[in-house]
């Protein structure tokens, strides 16, 4: 089947016959003749020159044969032995005199168009057409080329080993983040131990592992066998690494480095809503890698700042006007591209929760509307009522949907809040950010934690309390609690 691009379309409304004769004009091109020209006649692709110059088809202008009338022209391609019928067909359109590809999209088009075998030359022919506006007389000519492709290395690999934490399981590897072709990093912990490279979630085969037979204890080999050897590579200290895989040079780079520390202690939530002011978000008091948002947002895009006024390396997403419920981030360190998020809801100003995760190569943002509970009630042996759920004690509600207070006497002893007295313990909570934290004087950031989830089944964090008089002032949106002692 026939594969048409179109490079150019241009619809006209006809509204008078003179109009339509502009069109066809253009000066006159002479008498010399259509030729076209390939910039190389035998290549040889190699995905290390990925984005390099692949093949340049140029061509001259051809004649209109004096009319003055404008030239269309048509490119086609096609395997030697093939009708050019089967091939691909670019309509140039007029005044574009070239078509050029890059070592990739030349690898892309032979493969995929054409079916071209990787590591085997094949012979193609190109020819351009011209054909003059109201004119029945076309011109023709034609260019071979030889073409060697290649089979592009993968697009995903994956971290496995008793050196990471989800060991040799295939189903849940450590995802390596792809920055282009060939070159994959991951940042991370990695204890004593062994590990290796797969290019499939849940597969083996193939693998990328320590070549046994290499000076440089880094090198790889391309495993796609039980029958070759499983060599691994070994990491001898427990301790922070970051790791560079280049598949196409088959190298393998190891440093240390502090996964502890996130690259930015400050960032700011910059909107469309908000004139594009910088407002500060809250770092997580468990996890530093996470900055937390709330509040009520209005319609418009937004992304994220590193330093309050500076508009260069930000956080972003990677289509702009991306749904807001898009979770893909991507840190650019210059000013482009500015691919923002888009919050577009029937009814402005509704209140969301924003998490932002900068962790290297595992950033993430996750954006939630939010329903404010209706109420909430503390709990423990420091307050009125002790541990009893049935009997919480309530805190009252303030002047909007979200924050509560209560003023009163605590015990000495400890406190947490609920969100909804679930009878069986595992709903919805208000907690410390550390376990056995002083209850005192002044203004904090309070985690929510979801006992339904999984991972927060073990999380019990509470308030260490000294016995006094109290004013509690909690705000559920923005997840902050002000204590005041009277």
């Amino acid at each position: 089947m026939k594969r048409i691009f179109l490079q150019t379309a241009l619809l006209l409304t006809v509204l008078c016959a003179g109009a339509c004769s502009e069109e066809l004009t253009e000066t006159s091109k002479g008498e010399t003749p259509l030729a076209l020209t390939a910039s190389q006649t035998e290549i040889l692709l190699d995905e290390r020159q990925y984005a390099s110059a692949g093949l340049s088809l140029t061509w001259t202008t051809g004649t209109n044969y004096g009319t003055g009338n404008a030239i269309d022209y048509t490119l086609e391609i096609a395997p030697t032995e093939a009708d050019y019928a089967d091939g691909v067909t670019i309509e140039a359109g007029r005044r574009v005199y070239a078509q050029s590809y890059t070592v990739t999209e030349l690898n892309d088009l032979l493969r995929g168009e054409f079916g071209a075998a990787a590591g085997v030359a094949a012979e193609y022919k190109a020819r351009v057409t011209a054909r003059v506006a109201a004119d029945e007389r076309t011109q023709q000519s034609e260019v071979r080329f030889t073409a060697t492709p290649y089979e592009p290395v993968t697009e995903t690999l994956y971290l496995i080993g008793d050196a990471t934490a989800t060991g040799w399981s295939v189903d849940a590897p450590e995802a390596l983040k792809r920055s282009q072709p060939g070159l994959f990093t991951w940042t991370g912990n990695l204890k004593a131990g062994e590990l290796k490279f797969i290019t499939t979630q849940g597969e083996f085969l193939p693998s990328y592992n320590r070549d046994a037979t290499a000076d440089d204890a880094w090198t790889l080999v391309y495993r796609t066998s039980d029958d070759e050897p499983d060599e691994k590579f070994t990491i001898a200290e427990e301790g922070g690494y970051t790791l560079t895989v280049d598949l196409l040079n088959l190298t393998l780079g190891v440093e240390t480095a502090d996964v502890n520390t996130p690259p930015f202690s400050r960032i700011y939530f910059v909107s469309e809503a908000n004139s594009w002011s910088f407002e500060p978000m809250t770092q997580d008091p468990v996890n530093p890698f996470i900055f937390r948002y709330g509040a009520e947002i209005g319609n418009g895009q937004f992304k994220f700042g590193t330093a309050e006024g500076s508009w260069e390396n930000m956080y972003k997403t990677d289509v702009d006007n991306s749904d807001y419920t898009h979770t893909t981030v991507v840190f650019v360190s210059g000013f482009d591209p500015d691919n923002k998020w888009l919050l577009y809801a029937d009814t402005p100003n509704k209140p969301y929760k924003i998490a932002l995760d900068i962790t290297p190569d595992a950033e993430s943002m996750v954006m939630t509307e939010f329903t404010p509970y209706e109420q909430i009630w503390m709990i423990g042996d420091a307050t009125p009522n002790g541990w009893s759920l049935d009997d919480a004690t309530p805190l009252q509600k303030g002047e909007d949907d979200y924050t509560f207070t209560w003023t009163g006497t605590l015990a000495s002893g400890e406190l947490k809040f609920t969100c909804d007295c679930q009878s069986d313990w595992n709903g919805a909570w208000f907690m410390a950010s550390e376990e056995n934290k002083v209850f005192e004087a002044g203004s904090e950031t309070i985690c929510f934690v979801d006992k339904q989830l999984a991972e927060n089944a073990s999380v019990d964090r509470k308030w260490k309390v000294s016995a006094g008089n109290y004013t509690i002032v909690l705000n559920q949106l923005t997840e902050t609690m002000t204590v005041t002692k009277n």
